[in-house]
């Protein structure tokens, strides 16, 4: 083995090195985690998709009120001399 080529080409070599591992470890990993004692149950789950089985009716919006706005007093012209 060339080891002037694993020094030059260390980025692919590295690259390489890692699908491997994952070729192993994620199988592997996919593995262990399926496999239980206990047999997979899945839920009795019913939909209904008619609109009449909503029952939620959105709230009319209250009117809110108008602020009153108050006059402002007029600014009375400075007296010229």
């Amino acid at each position: 083995m060339n080891w002037a080529v694993l020094r030059r080409e260390w980025g692919a070599v590295t690259f390489v090195l890692t699908v491997v591992a994952g070729m192993i470890v994620v199988p592997l990993a996919l593995y262990f985690a399926n496999v239980s004692p206990a047999p997979i149950t899945t839920p009795n789950l019913t939909t209904s998709s008619s609109a009449r089985a909503s029952s939620v009716h959105s709230p009319s919006p209250s009117p809110s009120p108008t602020p009153s706005h108050s006059p402002t007093p007029s600014h009375s012209p400075t007296p010229t001399h």
